[in-house]
């Protein structure tokens, strides 16, 4: 130890210290501008697009990865699924749609909400385990939730549903460390904004939605209005404004949303995080 000590200059970093800072940056600029979008053709021409909007209670999982174990934050995720919804309205409203926030509380008050809401999450959440690995298949319509979405929408008087999931991941610095030294391409602490847009007639999914944002567990935890408001942003970076009209021929894939067998590898490291956390009962 004492020679190890004197053949570091004075001053000099620590060799764990530059391998987390290496690692910090990798993965920083791995998911830097993580912003994807997958519309169907009638959404993009404006033809099944959704103008007024009900968003459902957020479903957020707040994950505190820890050398050893995992922890679950519960608090945490609660303020990340208010905070989504707020910023979804606030940046689609400046879109020019109309969006209506459905709280937990109304649900509850109004007949025949709750089992509506339940069921139409309950298909979205097969659906959106689909699109995670093959988000590209929207555009050909492939995605539904049926009847129940059309049940809902008619209840709310409105033309769509829009259904957020929340993903954020903080490491521990000694998580951190080790998968540096997995060689390991999972962002080190970020938030990622999933929105699914399903339109009143057909209950189809027509848009999809993913944003990243890099961040850290101080923001996560006493920042959630930042974080969320930044990866919602991403997230609907390609969401047409109100009155824009798109040709169909956008729905083509371009260069910067062509995956590898159209899965992510960041995506497919989250799904198996959703299921590990779903089979140990959270």
């Amino acid at each position: 130890m004492k020679s190890f000590r004197a053949s570091r200059p004075p001053g000099a970093p620590r060799p764990v210290a530059v391998a987390a800072v290496t690692l910090v940056v990798c993965l920083v600029s791995a998911a830097a501008a993580y912003a994807r979008g997958y519309m169907t053709p009638g959404f993009l021409a404006r033809k099944s697009r959704p103008m007024r909007v009900a968003v459902l209670p957020p479903h957020a999982e707040f994950i505190k990865e820890k050398a050893i174990m995992t922890d679950q934050m519960v608090q945490e995720s609660a303020a990340l699924e208010n905070e989504a919804a707020q910023a979804l309205k606030t940046q689609l409203e400046a879109k020019g749609y109309k969006v209506r926030i459905l709280t937990p509380q109304e649900i509850s008050r109004t007949a025949g909400l709750n089992p509506l809401v339940k069921k139409l999450n309950d298909r979205y959440e097969e659906e959106w385990s689909k699109m995670m690995y093959k988000p590209k298949k929207v555009r050909e319509s492939r995605y539904t939730t049926g009847d129940d979405a059309l049940r809902l929408c008619a209840l709310l008087k409105v033309d769509g549903v829009a259904i957020v999931r929340v993903q954020a991941v903080a490491a521990s610095k000694g998580k951190a460390v080790l998968r540096y030294f997995a060689n390991s391409s999972a962002p080190h602490t970020y938030a990622r904004v999933d929105l699914g847009v399903i339109d009143a007639r057909q209950g189809i999914i027509q848009g999809y939605f993913s944003g990243y944002e890099n961040t850290s567990l101080g923001q996560l935890v006493k920042k959630p209005a930042l974080v969320m408001g930044q990866a919602t942003e991403h997230a609907l970076k390609k969401y047409p404004e109100s009155a824009e009209v798109r040709v169909v021929e956008e729905a083509v894939a371009s260069a910067d949303d062509k995956e590898n067998g159209e899965g992510d590898p960041v995506g497919d490291f989250e799904v198996l995080l959703n299921k590990k956390n779903q089979k140990s009962g959270h």
